[in-house]
């Protein structure tokens, strides 16, 4: 599968954060892994797709990825209209659901926004049905996507808006060896950690990059906009790699 994030499409093509097109930059990644990542069997895109909650700006969503051939799941950053957010999954291909299962593997992505806050929050009764899929399916791996980072990442700035509760996720992870990969976006740059059995990384932005371990939210200027390619394995193993554009 391939993951992107914060994408921060506005109403108008020609918006622009920190002197960078949101739109034209979301649309060159996606035109890159239209071309080269022909064996992917999904796109992730975990947030901040808006960065207006303007049905405008998933209008442009749904034009960026007209021409990908594979099925796209979305779930909401803070910047996101949920509302609006599940308009785009009329078409065939695009869906918002809370998980999916493919061959060893139950994918889950979990809503992290808090509303009236950038900070993230985790729905307990969300928690409450990946604990019960776990139980139910031991034969499985568990990937778990969202928007928000569950551990902090060393950058003051960001760290403020870590997933208030994130404790109830992590007591699972530590308590579940099933889970072998934890992915989210957010922070506009690459983090890499480990806990239990369990690969925790995030995914850089389409668009501008930040730089890690800062105290105030810097943009990274050298640090190109990027994507994930993530493999499940059948032996519970994931491979995960950054590709930059």
């Amino acid at each position: 599968m391939i993951q992107i994030s914060d994408l921060h499409l506005s109403e108008n093509n020609d918006y622009q954060v920190f002197d960078v097109n949101t739109y034209e930059c979301a649309q060159k990644i996606v035109n890159h892994i239209s071309k080269h990542e022909t064996d992917a069997d999904c796109l992730i895109i975990s947030g901040d797709i808006s960065n207006d909650e303007s049905a405008a700006s998933y209008k442009h969503l749904m034009e960026i990825i007209k021409d990908l051939e594979i099925k796209v799941y979305l779930m909401p950053g803070n910047h996101d209209s949920i509302e609006k957010l599940k308009s785009c999954t009329s078409h065939d291909l695009i869906n918002s659901t809370l998980y999916f299962e493919k061959d060893e593997w139950i994918t889950f992505m979990l809503n992290t926004k808090k509303d009236g806050s950038p900070n993230g929050f985790l729905k307990t009764d969300e928690l409450r049905i990946l604990k019960e899929k776990i139980k139910q399916n031991q034969d499985k791996y568990f990937m778990v996507f969202m928007h928000h980072h569950p551990v902090l990442i060393g950058s003051d700035s960001m760290d403020k808006m870590v997933i208030e509760n994130a404790d109830l996720l992590l007591d699972v992870i530590k308590n579940e060896s099933k889970i072998r990969g934890v992915s989210w976006g957010h922070v506009h740059n690459v983090f890499e950690a480990q806990l239990n059995k369990a690969k925790l990384f995030s995914t850089p932005s389409t668009c501008f990059q930040s730089k890690p371990k800062s105290k105030t939210f810097i943009i990274d200027k050298n640090e190109k906009p990027g994507y994930r390619r993530i493999e499940l394995r059948s032996n519970g193993e994931v491979r995960t790699s950054v590709a930059r554009i």
